[in-house]
C-alpha cells in the first residue's frame, strides 16, 4: 500500500506556505485610504517618542501624480539587531501590547504597499553615526531578485530625505527614522471616481490635526510638505493657535456640556459632550460657515458633513470619526448637530468592546456597551440642542430690538393713521405718566439708560415714540401673553412675546425667509411653512373669539371687532398698495 499523501504526488510531497509575490500583492488590496496609510509610520515615531513628525509627498515632475511619500523623525531609531525584522509581515516588538498606538505587527507593511509597491526604512540610534537600511519591494520580488529582508549600512540619509533629518537650525537629528513608501502607484490626478491630489492631501492636514490632536497639544509637533499643523479639536476645549491669534483677545472655545465615564469590564470609556464657540454659531442660517465678524471658518470643519460624527480615542489617537447609526437621540438629521461635539476616548484594553481593526479606522461599540453609551448620550445630546436654539432666540431678539424691528409696518400704520381721527385712548395722560410708561417699556427690554452702549439703541425707541402712533417691540418672558399692551396720549407700545408659541413657531420662520431668502428650504418644506402659517392664522382668530366668550358680556367687544376690522383693512391696503 501507498503512504503517498492524497492529493501529493510522489515527485513532490511539500508546498510552500505561502506565495510570496502573490500573498503580499493581495495585500495591497487592504483598504488602506492615504489618511489611515500615513497614521501608521506616524504612530510609530509616536511609539519612538518623536517630537518632531514630518510627512513630504514627491511629486512627479509634471505634479499629477505623487511618486513617493516621506516620513521623518527624531525618534529613539530602531535596533540595528531587529532592523531586518521589522518588514516582516507579522512581526513587532509590540505585538499584542496594549499600551501604545500599535498592536498587530502588519500595519506599516499592509500601508505602504496599499500605496506603492516598495518601502523603504533608514534609521540611526544615539551615539551611532551609522545609518541602516532595510527595504522590501515587490517588483523585485516577482522578478526573484529579492527573497530575504536583510539590513545594511548606508553613507547617508536619500537625498530626497536628507533635510527632512535636520532640526530647524539646521543640525542633525541625533537618532531618528525616516520611512519611505516608494514606487507609489495609486495617487494621481484624473483616476475614475478619485478625489484630487491637492484634496488628498488637504485631507491628509485635516485628518493628522484632528487625529493626534492630544499630542500636538503635548508639544509634539507634526509638519506636512514643511507647514507646521495646528491641531484641530471637534470639541473645541483644547487651545488652537489659529483661534487664539484670529480672535484675541476673545477667549473662543467650546462649552462643555457634559462628561463622565462609563465603566466596562473593569476599565472606564470617557465620554465628552460640547457645544461649538458661540462665535462660531452666531445666529441661524449660517450653517457653520461663517463667524460672528461675518468672516469664512470653513477651516474649522462645522458643516453639514459633520454634523452627528463621534470622534472615538485610542489610547489618546483617534481611531474614528464617523456617524454611528442609532447612536443620536432623534438621528442625526437635526442640523444643529453639527454644532456638538462627541468625543469617547478608551484604552486599548476595551478593542474588542469597540471591534477595533488593524487599519484604525473603524470603532463602533457594540452589545451592552452600545446601549449604555446611547443612553448615556441622551440627556446631554437633548441639552446642548435646546441651549443653541436658546442662544439663538436670544440672538433674534437682540437684533429685532438693536434694528428697531417692523419698521416699514410702522411706517404704513403712521401713513394710514394721519387720514384718521385721534385714537381716545389715555388722551390726557400726564407728561410724568407718560415718561413713566415709556420708561418702563425700555427697562422690559432691559436696556440700561446709564450703560453707555444702551444708549443709542434707547434713542431710537424713543424717536419712534415721538414719531410713530404704534411702535412694535420684541421681547421674550415666560407667560401666556401675545403681547402687553400700553396707551399714552393717542399713541400706542405694543411689546411682542417671542417666547409665545405663535411667534416662536410660526412668525420666526417666516422672518427667517424674510431675511435670508428661502434658498436652503426645499418647495415642499415653504408650502409645509404655508399650511402652517394659514393654520395658525384660523387659529389666531378663534383664539380671540373664545377670549371674548369667557368674558360675562361678549357684546361690549363688538365695536373694538369693527375699529379692529377697520384698521387692519386699511393698513393692508397701504401694504399691498404699496
Amino acid at each position: 500500500m501507498s503512504t503517498t499523501p492524497l492529493f501529493l504526488s510522489a515527485e513532490d510531497s511539500r508546498a510552500s506556505l505561502i506565495q510570496v509575490d502573490r500573498a503580499l500583492e493581495s495585500m495591497r488590496e487592504a483598504g488602506y485610504e492615504l489618511t489611515a496609510a500615513a497614521g501608521e509610520p506616524l504612530d510609530n515615531s509616536i511609539e519612538a517618542n518623536a517630537t518632531i513628525l514630518r510627512v513630504m509627498p514627491v511629486y512627479t515632475a509634471d505634479r499629477k501624480a505623487i511618486e513617493e511619500i516621506l516620513f521623518a523623525d527624531n525618534g529613539t531609531g530602531i535596533d540595528p539587531a531587529i532592523l531586518h525584522h521589522v518588514l516582516s509581515m507579522g512581526y513587532s516588538s509590540r505585538y499584542g501590547q496594549r499600551r501604545g498606538l500599535g498592536r498587530f505587527g502588519v500595519g506599516l507593511k499592509l500601508a505602504a504597499l496599499n500605496m506603492g509597491e516598495r518601502l523603504d526604512v533608514y534609521t540611526k540610534r544615539a551615539g551611532d553615526a551609522r545609518i541602516y537600511h532595510t527595504y522590501i519591494d515587490l517588483q523585485e520580488i516577482k522578478a526573484g531578485r529579492q527573497h530575504f529582508i536583510t539590513s545594511t549600512t548606508v553613507e547617508d540619509w536619500p537625498v530626497n530625505g536628507r533635510t527632512l533629518m535636520l532640526d530647524r537650525k539646521g543640525n542633525p537629528f541625533s537618532s531618528g527614522t525616516l520611512v519611505v513608501f516608494g514606487k507609489i502607484d495609486r495617487l494621481e490626478n484624473g483616476r475614475t471616481y478619485d478625489t484630487s491630489l491637492q484634496a488628498k492631501i488637504s485631507e491628509l492636514r485635516r485628518f493628522i490635526a484632528r487625529a493626534y490632536r492630544k499630542f500636538i497639544d503635548a508639544g509634539r509637533v507634526f509638519e506636512l510638505e514643511g507647514r507646521t499643523i495646528s491641531l484641530h479639536d471637534p470639541l473645541f476645549l483644547m487651545d488652537n493657535p489659529r483661534i487664539i491669534n484670529k480672535y484675541k483677545p476673545l477667549d473662543v472655545r467650546g462649552v462643555l456640556v457634559q462628561e463622565g465615564d462609563v465603566e466596562v469590564d473593569g476599565h472606564k470609556v470617557r465620554v465628552t459632550v460640547t457645544l461649538v464657540p458661540k462665535e462660531f454659531r452666531p445666529q441661524r442660517g449660517e450653517g457653520g460657515a461663517r463667524d460672528l465678524h461675518g468672516h469664512d471658518i470653513g477651516e474649522f470643519y462645522i458643516n453639514d458633513e459633520n454634523a452627528g460624527r463621534i470622534s472615538f480615542l485610542r489610547n489618546g489617537r483617534e481611531i474614528y470619526y464617523d456617524v454611528v447609526p442609532r447612536m443620536l437621540p432623534g438621528g442625526r438629521t437635526d442640523k444643529v448637530n453639527r454644532y456638538i461635539g462627541i468625543e469617547v476616548s478608551f484604552p486599548a484594553e476595551l478593542d474588542e468592546f469597540f471591534q477595533v481593526r488593524h487599519v484604525k479606522r473603524g470603532a463602533e461599540p457594540v452589545g451592552k456597551l452600545r446601549e449604555q453609551l446611547r443612553k448615556w448620550l441622551e440627556r446631554p445630546i437633548k441639552q446642548a440642542r435646546k441651549e443653541i436654539r436658546a442662544y439663538w432666540d436670544q440672538v433674534d431678539t437682540g437684533k429685532r430690538q438693536e434694528e428697531i424691528g417692523h419698521a416699514d409696518s410702522m411706517k404704513i400704520a403712521a401713513h394710514v393713521e394721519a387720514r384718521f381721527p385721534a385714537v381716545m385712548a389715555h388722551q390726557n395722560l400726564a407728561p410724568e405718566k407718560e415718561r413713566e410708561i415709556i420708561r418702563q417699556a425700555i427697562s422690559d427690554l432691559q436696556l440700561d439708560p446709564n450703560n453707555p452702549e444702551d444708549r443709542p439703541r434707547i434713542d431710537q425707541i424713543l424717536a419712534e415714540f415721538d414719531s410713530k402712533p404704534v411702535v412694535l417691540l420684541d421681547g421674550q418672558w415666560f407667560g401666556k401673553e401675545l403681547m402687553e399692551v400700553r396707551h399714552l396720549n393717542g399713541r400706542s407700545v405694543a411689546v411682542l412675546n417671542h417666547r409665545h408659541p405663535f411667534f416662536r413657531d410660526v412668525y420666526a420662520p417666516f422672518k427667517q425667509i424674510a431675511d435670508n431668502g428661502a434658498g436652503h428650504l426645499t418647495r415642499e418644506a415653504v408650502v409645509d411653512l404655508a399650511r402652517q402659517a394659514e393654520a395658525a392664522i384660523d387659529l389666531l382668530l378663534m383664539a380671540f373669539v373664545r377670549a371674548e366668550a369667557s368674558q360675562p358680556d361678549p357684546d361690549a367687544f363688538e365695536n373694538l371687532r369693527s375699529y379692529w376690522g377697520m384698521f387692519a383693512q386699511e393698513y393692508l391696503k397701504e401694504q399691498i398698495g404699496n
